[in-house]
């Protein structure tokens, strides 16, 4: 990954409210299914829980998003890692290895529609896991699984233009909070 530039978190979350905010699917999840009044405070109830708003931001363009993206681990969401054996340690070519889970989002409309038209222009976000140093996807789930299948089937994209993602460091002694989000999960309760 090539380093880009510094951000901060306001700039950060802007971006990710632009994409999805409007955006009925993730309305009706935030209020109806999360139980939040609006998109924001759904959001903003996971950002509190991995402190994302204290940390120090930055972007970065991948190399070589087909094989950077699939290896990220997924993030700490209760309907992700229901998917997995290993809780906030398994990645999206983990998940896809998996032939149920292949085949249950080769046949996802989400995923067929970001293959077809290789929508890769959002920005993604995650944090950086200092005690692994591996990346958690925190924003970019759909993105990241169909790019693991394109490379497991060995598709060949063209981007349009860079990807890239916005990522803070998490440190050791903070990853606790990966495993206290997930416990916690995204509802108002």
């Amino acid at each position: 990954m090539k380093f880009i530039k510094k951000t901060t978190w306001k700039e950060v979350f802007q971006n990710w409210k632009i994409a999805e905010a409007d955006n009925p699917q993730w309305i009706h999840c935030a209020t109806k299914i999360k139980g939040w009044s609006d998109w924001e405070s759904w959001r903003k109830h996971t950002a509190t829980q991995l402190n994302l708003q204290n940390r120090n931001w930055k972007i970065y363009e991948f190399d070589d998003p087909i094989n950077e993206i699939p290896q990220m681990l997924i993030g700490p969401f209760s309907g992700w890692q229901s998917r997995v054996l290993k809780k906030n340690l398994s990645s999206f070519f983990d998940l896809i290895s998996t032939p149920k889970e292949y085949k249950n989002f080769k046949n996802n409309n989400k995923i067929i529609s970001i293959l077809k038209n290789q929508s890769f222009g959002a920005d993604l976000i995650g944090i950086f896991r200092e005690d692994m140093n591996r990346i958690v996807c925190i924003e970019g789930h759909h993105r990241a699984i169909a790019l693991a299948i394109a490379k497991k089937e060995g598709m060949k994209l063209k981007f349009e233009k860079p990807v890239r993602i916005a990522f803070a460091k998490l440190p050791k002694d903070e990853v606790f909070l990966i495993d206290k989000t997930l416990k916690r999960g995204s509802s108002k309760k």
